[in-house]
């Protein structure tokens, strides 16, 4: 069903952009599960696209908005091969100060 849903990611990814923050946090959700049934390759192309879209998603009013997205972001840094690490590293810099700046997250699961 994972390979099913990879043809669909495309446009699943095109409600990140959605004003309504329920919305986001069921795409990420997807995406979450989606990524963990992919074979390692499959995940890793995919990952380098996504990381970049969620790096505003750090700074979202809504603590869980931000906990799903900097987990989510975890998850997609793991699951890059190494021919994509140049790429993922430029996204992984990009978030390295509002991720330090989320340790001193008033809510714990942000903040971990």
């Amino acid at each position: 069903q994972a390979i099913k849903m990879q043809v669909l990611l495309p446009h699943i990814r095109k409600a990140l952009k959605d004003d309504n923050t329920d919305i986001k946090m069921k795409v990420l959700v997807i995406f979450r599960k989606v990524l963990g049934h992919l074979e390692r390759k499959e995940a890793s192309c995919i990952a380098v696209e996504l990381a970049e879209e969620l790096l505003p998603l750090f700074d979202h009013e809504c603590s869980q908005m931000r906990e799903l997205s900097i987990g989510l972001f975890r998850d997609l840094v793991e699951a890059v091969v190494q021919s994509d690490k140049t790429k993922m590293n430029n996204n992984v810099q990009r978030g390295l100060i509002p991720l330090f700046l989320h340790m001193q997250e008033e809510t714990d699961s942000v903040a971990k």
